[in-house]
């Protein structure tokens, strides 16, 4: 009787050391993955939402302390764009540290990153990290934004992210939907079959 447990014993942890070993190689194994966003408007957080549910990601709003509300709130936010200010945000709800690829989206003011944004990126060491963009504008800006925050990220070095670029007219469901299968493709390192 303990010569046949020790053999099942031994039979079970044959079946089990391979399929433990695979598994921490495996580049299959799923990743964590985190959306940031800033929204003012709601459209970026759609987008956020859409891609959260996609990529099966834990969802960051980053909340400016500023007021940009309002004809003034919203003139104050496009010259602080603008000028490359950063602002007091609240403090993430999660760990960066917990998540290898961060997906990172706000819109685009006048061509530049948000200010919320800008402080999240510079607020947060992101080396390491396999990073996606996104952005949104009305019809212009959103490529331009989309380089300032590569810049930002990567500091100087050359580096080039995956981004998703929409304007508001993009966000009718079927061709948003389509623009986010194809940014996780890109994300994820997929070759998309047409």
């Amino acid at each position: 009787m303990r010569k046949l447990t020790g053999k099942i014993a031994v039979f079970l942890l044959c079946l089990l050391i391979p399929g433990l070993a695979w598994s921490e190689v495996n580049p299959l194994k799923e990743k964590k993955v985190l959306v940031v966003y800033y929204s003012r408007t709601g459209h970026t957080q759609l987008v956020a939402e859409k891609l959260a549910k996609k990529f099966n990601a834990d969802l960051e709003r980053l909340i400016d302390k500023k007021k940009r509300t309002g004809p003034i709130g919203f003139t104050a936010a496009g010259k602080d764009a603008v000028a490359g200010k950063t602002t007091v945000i609240e403090p993430l709800k999660v760990s960066l540290s917990d998540y290898d690829i961060i997906l990172i989206g706000g819109p685009s003011w006048f061509g530049n990153v948000t200010p919320a944004v800008r402080t999240f990126i510079m607020q947060n060491d992101l080396s390491g990290k396999k990073i996606g963009l996104f952005g949104l504008c009305h019809l212009t800006g959103v490529e331009e934004a989309a380089q300032e925050a590569t810049d930002l990220i990567s500091k100087g070095a050359l580096k080039k992210f995956p981004t998703m670029p929409l304007r508001e007219g993009e966000l009718a469901e079927d061709v948003l939907l389509n623009k986010i299968d194809a940014f996780y493709a890109e994300v994820m390192g997929e070759t998309r079959k047409e």
